[in-house]
């Protein structure tokens, strides 16, 4: 399998790390049950009643202090920036909780303890078997787990063995290690599949946002001009439809201006496409800054653009706003280069229902005021 890109890569840490965070709360039942079960067997072995009441009520505490610490996770979020140390903290808890039920073996006397270290042996085992099995995404874990409390209990029955000469003690330490390598090797098979499975998913949630990406910029593309920016005939058409269908619904108003650049053809001409291009580009972010947010700004033509202006109250709204329109296209523009140009604009407009009620009656009041502005010198600066 293809290795993930370090961006993927950082995801899936992540994801495991709120996967290990999602199977961790909840858990303190299981290891406080274990420290019963563990105390039952120490008392019953001979360890000191203080000493064994200090062990149990430090390890309460601790268990008591994971879910406050769940609690301020949950409320904070895990993120890319706080989840590494979120989880080496969760893993601390855990590390300081199987060290009591590593160091549990010491409390019990040197001798006639066999029964009782072997109930220990079992109990803890048990307890780092569940935790292998529940944190298969988090290796690391699992394996400080059994480092801190079969180890040291491991460490005993040998120590056991070599002051005492008791085979039986020889036969635990085996036992011991052989459970802990079986049981680690077996684990980190599952990890792999599990941390695989997460790899696996988060390419495919890449894969669909690469695909959603690419579904966008095809479709900006097709409704949007690519010199300007600005949208299209296309859109524009899908849009007054749409404008005309909440109107006609709805009893409201809207406005539509159809703008003519004058002189546009001599200047494209003299200087060439490339500063007539330049223009055009320049002139269409001028109207998308004379236009309000809930305004729909539209390149239709060569030279053409069209405005479908929401919330109009009446007529005079749609002439201060086509004033406002020649005005900003007809300041002075200067290119790279240095070549200063002068263009004007012609505007008519329109207003649904008033001046119609499709899109066709709609543009053809406007075309029609814009001509005669045309016509008449109107706009031109």
């Amino acid at each position: 399998m293809d290795q993930p890109n370090p961006a993927t890569a950082d995801r899936v840490q992540l994801e495991r790390i709120r996967v290990f965070f999602g199977h961790a709360g909840g858990n303190m039942l299981n290891v406080m049950v274990g420290a019963v079960l563990i105390a039952i067997v120490l008392r019953m072995g001979g360890a000191d009643p203080s000493v064994l009441a200090t062990w149990f009520v430090l390890l309460a505490l601790v268990c008591a202090g994971v879910p406050l610490f769940e609690r301020h996770v949950a409320r904070v979020g895990i993120t890319a920036s706080n989840g590494r140390r979120l989880r080496n903290i969760r893993i601390g808890f855990g590390a300081v909780m199987a060290t009591f039920y590593g160091v549990a073996g010491f409390l019990l006397p040197d001798a006639g303890t066999q029964v009782h270290d072997t109930f220990l042996f079992i109990i803890v085992s048990a307890m780092v078997m569940v935790a292998t099995l529940g944190y298969t995404v988090m290796p690391l874990y699992y394996v400080v787990l059994d480092a801190v409390s079969l180890v040291p209990l491991t460490g005993r029955f040998a120590w056991q063995f070599a002051v005492s000469g008791d085979n039986y003690y020889l036969l635990l330490t085996v036992v011991a290690i052989v459970w802990q390598v079986v049981v680690l090797l077996k684990a980190r098979r599952v990890s792999l599949t599990a941390i695989g499975a997460i790899e696996l998913n988060q390419r495919l949630r890449d894969e669909i946002e690469e695909h959603d990406r690419t579904k966008e910029m095809i479709r900006h593309m097709a409704l949007h001009d690519v010199l300007t920016g600005l949208a299209n005939r296309r859109y524009f058409e899908e849009m007054l439809a749409r404008a005309l269908s909440n109107a006609l619904r709805e009893d409201g108003y809207f406005g539509l201006l159809v703008i003519d650049l004058d002189g546009f053809k001599p200047i494209n001409d003299r200087h060439g496409h490339v500063a007539g291009d330049a223009l055009l580009k320049t002139l269409g972010q001028r109207l998308s800054g004379v236009t309000r947010a809930g305004d729909f700004c539209a390149r239709i033509g060569g030279d053409e653009f069209a405005i479908i202006v929401g919330g109009v109250a009446g007529e005079a709204d749609m002439l201060q706003l086509a004033a406002k329109v020649g005005a900003a296209l007809s300041r002075p523009i200067v290119l790279d280069g240095g070549l200063a140009l002068e263009i004007g604009a012609s505007v008519g407009h329109a207003i649904c229902p008033d001046d119609g009620d499709t899109a066709d009656h709609l543009i053809g009041v406007a075309d029609q005021r814009m001509y005669r502005a045309k016509q008449s010198g109107k706009g031109r600066q």
